[in-house]
Parts: structure tokens; sequence; C-alpha cells
């Protein structure tokens, strides 16, 4: 008999990804960074920031204020050791959404329209 389970799920539209990305960096950084998701082949999405750059710093206190890993760190700096950034990684993106549902998850799903997070747990107090 196969083993069947239940898992928790939300669905964010990209639209909701891109806004609730834009809230945290303000209420983090106290800026207003409009922000665009780019979804690749279902398998990779990414954010971009629209008409704007953040210097190292600001992406840096975005870090600590998800308490990054240091590969977090690593995968958020640019490689070729610039001043500024145009976008972040789903890495960063991901612990921002985290940070500001209060919940975690065990996988995402990306489909072309949405970013569905599966086993969703709320984050204890």
């Amino acid at each position: 008999m196969r083993d069947i389970s239940e898992k928790r799920t939300v669905e964010l539209r990209w639209s909701e990804v891109g806004g609730i990305v834009s809230e945290e960096i303000k209420e983090v950084l106290g800026l207003q960074v409009p922000c665009k998701v780019n979804v690749i082949d279902g398998s990779f999405w990414d954010v971009t920031f629209i008409n704007c750059r953040l210097p190292l710093p600001k992406l840096c206190q975005l870090l600590q204020a998800t308490q990054a890993t240091p590969e977090d760190w690593e995968d958020a700096l640019p490689d070729e050791g610039g001043v500024d950034v145009g976008g972040i990684g789903i890495v960063l993106a991901e612990k921002l959404i985290s940070r500001h549902l209060k919940l975690t998850w065990e996988h995402h799903l990306i489909t072309t329209d949405s970013l569905w997070l599966v086993g969703v747990a709320d984050i204890p107090c």
C-alpha cells in the first residue's frame, strides 16, 4: 500500500512575492524598493529591483535581518567585487518571505504564475 500524506501549502502569486519582498526591504532598510520577480523555466526565480540598486552595506543589513548562514551570504554577494546589486536571488528572497509571513516550509514548487510553499509550519514565537 502507498504511503500518502497531506501537507499544508500556501500559494503566492508572483505579484504577491514581489510585494512581500518590497515590504520587507522597507521594513528592514526603510527604503521603498519596487521589486519584479523573474521566473526561469519553472525551476528558478529571482528578484530584480526596478530602477534601483542597493549598496552592499544595505544588502548586508538584509542578510543580517534574516539570520542568513555563511552559505547564504556567499550566494547573495556579487562575485566580481561590485559595490551594489540590482536584485537578490531565491535564497535571500525566500528568507524575506519567511520573515514576513512568519512561516517555514519544507519545499517550494515554482509554476508560471505562482510560488507554492509545501509543508508549511508557523515559526514559533
